[in-house]
């Protein structure tokens, strides 16, 4: 499923983001410019909305995401920040890869597929080869081929 629904002009492997929200700003900006998005201010309020009921993020990975009827096609936007952004985190560990779920708001719950799908991956050496990619194709080859 992950195939259908980024390619590399949605990975970001240089995230400018100092924080939650700029990530969420940069991630949301590429689904705008990939046309999966036709309001960026209000999936950025879904995907705020979405966030204030639980944080989305475990072990150095945050997946924020939203149904949203700004969604004109299901995507997935990833950003990588190597030093980590600070998200809130329970376990207080920063995450350093970002995926940011797209759905449309009348489409079947796909973002549960998407999620279970990533959450196959994680793993500390997916986040390391992640990490380790020399470019943003690098990166939609593991997240195809891991």
């Amino acid at each position: 499923m992950i195939t259908k629904l980024t390619n590399v002009s949605l990975i970001n492997d240089n995230l400018q983001a100092n924080n939650k929200q700029q990530v969420f700003e940069e991630l949301a900006q590429m689904l705008l410019d990939d046309q999966r998005i036709n309001n960026k201010q209000a999936f950025l309020d879904d995907i705020q909305t979405r966030e204030s009921q639980s944080i989305t993020s475990m072990d150095g990975i945050a997946y924020p995401h939203a149904k949203s009827q700004a969604v004109t096609e299901p995507a997935i936007a990833v950003g990588v920040k190597r030093e980590g952004i600070d998200y809130g985190d329970e376990d207080g560990i920063k995450p350093t890869v970002f995926f940011m779920i797209a759905s449309p708001d009348n489409g079947a719950d796909h973002h549960i597929y998407v999620l279970q799908e990533l959450f196959g991956k994680f793993s500390d050496e997916f986040i390391q080869d992640i990490h380790n990619a020399k470019d943003q194709q690098q990166i939609l080859d593991i997240l195809i081929n891991s």
